[in-house]
Parts: C-alpha cells; structure tokens; sequence
C-alpha cells in the first residue's frame, strides 16, 4: 500500500469542491444559474460543513464550522443556511463519493480474492425525521400501539476486502430489496469500471431472475440459500459441491411474472439455468447452501469468503452508531438524501486514512514481535477524524495540510486494539446491547 494516496485523494477531493464543474453538479433540474454568485457562505463552504456535520443542532454546526474556519464573525443564519441547502442538489454528493472511489480503483492498491473485487449488498431500516413530507416520501413504520413514524430503507454495496461503501440507496420502507441492489449494481459499475467483481446476498435475494440479470450483467454472484429453496434439485445432489440445472418452473416463474411478464415469458422459454450449488455446515451446527455462478474457489475457500460478508453489518453499526449516519440536519426529505450521501463519502475517507494508518501501525507491531494481532480503534479514529477534518480540508497550505495529515494519522496509530482469536461461542441476541446509553460516541 502506498501510505500517502489517502492523502493525496482527499487533497483531489478538496480541489474538486472548488472547480466550476461541481457548481453545474450541485443545481437541481431545471436550474441553469444556482452557485454561480459569490455568497457569504458559497458553495464549497456548505459543501464542506455538510461533510463535517457532527450531529448537532443546525445552529451549532454552523458555529463551529465558523470556529474551525478561523473567521471570528458567524456570517450566516441556520435559516440561511438551510435555505441555500434546499437548492443543493443531494446528488452532488454522489458524484463526489464516485470520483473518490474511481481514484481508488484505478491504481493497484485494492485488495482482491482470485482476481475479483468482493462486494457485499444489504438493505437495513433507517430512523429519519418524523415530519409529514418524510411519511408521504418514504411511508411508515407502525409499532406494537399502532403508532407510525417515518421510515427509510437503505440499501448498501460494500467492499468487504478494501471497507468501502461504493453506493448507499435511499428507498421507501416497503420497497424491494432486489430492485435496490440493480439499482446499485449499475452504480458500481460506474465507479470499478471493467473490473471483475463478485457480489454476495444473503436469503432475500434468492431469485431465478436476479440470478439471470447478474449473469447478462456480467457479475458473479455467492447467494444463501434459504431451507426450502430449490429443495428438489438438493435432494439429488451426491455431493456438497455440484452444478445443477435449476427449473424453471411455474411455480417459481409467478412471482416473476407479477412483476414482469415480459422476463418470466423470456425464463419459460428456457426451462432451466445451469448453477453452482454447495452444501455446508456452520461451527454452530447449522446446516447452509449457496448458490452461485463462480467457477473459481474451492467448497472451502468459498464458504470462507462468505463468512467475510458480515463486514456489511459491521459497516451499518459504524454508519448508525459511530458516525450518527441517521441524525439529519432537518425535516425535509432533501436533507435525508444530503446528510446520507455526505455520511457515506466521509465513511469513504476515514477508512481510506484508517487502512494507511492500519498498514503502519501493523508493520511497527511486526517489528516489535507483539503477541497479538493489531488494529486500529475506529470509534477513537472517527472521533480524531471529525475533530480536525474542518481543519485539515479548509487549509490552503499544502505543507501545513501535509503536516496535519501525518499529525492525524499517527494519532490513529496510537490508538490499537489487540485482535484476539478467542474461542467461538453461540451468539446470544441481547436487545440492550442497543441501547445509546451502551454505546460511548467519540465526538
């Protein structure tokens, strides 16, 4: 790993904050003129105090942006503020994530597992705010007394080697998780390019026509299977590791054709898909299948890369409860889709320091012989992280800039956690381990 291109990709996203191209990003359809006159508080300044939001009240994120700015008089009202925010357009903060990511990928630092880059796709229930706007946009949840409240369902592409989210969704709570992940398959594609990439599902994405969209789309898939899926085709198999022809049969064609006739006639046509199934049995006793079209990987090593995919769970605890990913600057729908897209870019750029403090710091534990394994704490580098970005993305100096790096990094490596390979137990669910009052925010 090239310990600086964390730098430097930070540095590039500064600088295209302040191009004239981001301005023509940043207005909303059917505005030709929005950011091109100079404001007390123009475009690359709300741009950047959206990215530093700490989960605050708007009034306080405005002070200490100011603060952090080094501007001793506040300019702008949070009425202001908000005012110019309903014009932003959310994307802009997607475009930005994307041009992040394509730096990424387009050198030679990412990880892979024979060849492939390795995603994860999840969908998770978000808390927005409860206004009425946000019920209409996204619909309702309803708790056991029949109260509703607004929600949100968001979807995410992780990559489980490198920690990156490629994409995050923003749907209403009853939408199809299938969809969502087409949505961001498509999304994917713009940011890795031709690179060869395997996704992996968990039991909601069995479908016969998903399985088909990955295939023409040129993706490899690792899907859980569910007890009763294609029990037939199971049944017959003589080993753990086959490739089986899949029917496609009326039954498992309605659903398809309910939503598109169009595809279940195409399906029906050809009677089957040839598939990769496997069998195995978890520590905990546990029997599992998977399907996939990976030719590649041993019944072994396959059932190893997906015990990787629960990265993804432990990505929405980071977004949720470290980065304060559902704490939204307002009641509108526009600042959801802000807020979310920015958390996402910022998760982008603390893993993109944490990995170049990580390589540092595993390489000084290596030389010093410890007895254990070592990482670096993200709840502290998160914290290290929202304290200087203000800062460190307002400096003009490129020397100080570089120092302020380095001085953050390897604060980020003072801070190390032994990883200790203790035995496996079975998990036991413990509704208060949720709780807020359990979980210590480090800013």
């Amino acid at each position: 790993m090239k310990e600086n291109e964390s730098n430097s990709r930070v540095t590039e996203l500064v600088a295209e904050i302040h191009s004239s191209g981001i301005q023509t990003e940043a207005r909303r359809a059917g505005d030709t003129r929005r950011w091109s006159r100079e404001r007390k508080m123009p475009l690359h300044d709300i741009l950047k105090c959206t990215l530093g939001k700490k989960g605050l009240s708007a009034v306080m994120e405005l002070r200490q942006f100011f603060q952090a700015a080094g501007r001793v008089e506040q300019t702008v009202s949070k009425q202001d503020y908000l005012k110019q925010r309903q014009h932003l357009n959310p994307k802009v903060f997607k475009i930005l994530n994307r041009n992040y990511l394509r730096r990424f990928y387009g050198g030679e630092e990412a990880a892979t597992w024979q060849g492939y880059l390795v995603m994860a796709a999840d969908g998770s229930r978000a808390e927005i705010p409860n206004s009425a706007e946000n019920r209409q946009v996204y619909g309702e949840g309803t708790n056991q007394h029949g109260k509703t409240a607004a929600r949100a369902n968001v979807s995410v592409m992780h990559d489980v080697l490198n920690g990156f989210v490629g994409d995050i969704g923003i749907h209403p709570y009853h939408s199809s998780e299938i969809a969502a992940a087409k949505a961001q398959i498509e999304a994917l594609q713009a940011i890795v390019g031709e690179r060869p990439v395997v996704i992996m599902f968990d039991r909601n994405y069995v479908s016969l026509e998903f399985m088909d969209f990955l295939d023409q789309a040129g993706i490899k898939y690792l899907i859980r299977l569910q007890t009763g899926d294609y029990k037939a085709e199971r049944s017959r198999m003589r080993g753990n590791d086959e490739e089986v022809e899949l029917a496609h049969t009326a039954s498992r064609l309605a659903s398809i054709r309910y939503q598109s006739p169009q595809r279940a006639q195409e399906l029906g046509r050809r009677q089957s898909s040839r598939v990769r199934i496997l069998e195995t049995v978890f520590t905990n006793g546990e029997r599992v299948g998977f399907v996939t079209n990976l030719k590649e990987g041993t019944h072994g090593a396959i059932q190893h890369l997906y015990r990787k995919r629960w990265s993804i769970e432990q990505t929405y605890h980071t977004l949720k409860n470290k980065l304060k990913f559902e704490s939204v600057t307002g009641k509108a729908s526009i600042y959801v889709e802000q807020d979310f897209w920015a958390q996402t870019l910022v998760f982008n750029i603390v893993r993109d320091l944490i990995s170049a403090a990580q390589y540092r710091a595993a390489r000084r534990a290596k030389q010093k012989r410890l007895k254990y394994e070592i990482r670096i704490n993200e709840n502290i580098a998160i914290g290290l992280f929202k304290e200087q970005f203000i800062k460190l993305i307002l400096e003009k100096d490129e020397q100080m800039k570089d120092d302020m790096f380095n001085r953050l990094r390897a604060d980020m490596e003072r801070n190390i956690v032994p990883v200790r390979k203790l035995k496996s137990a079975p998990r036991k669910w413990k509704s208060f381990n949720k709780y807020k009052a359990n979980l210590k925010p480090s800013f």
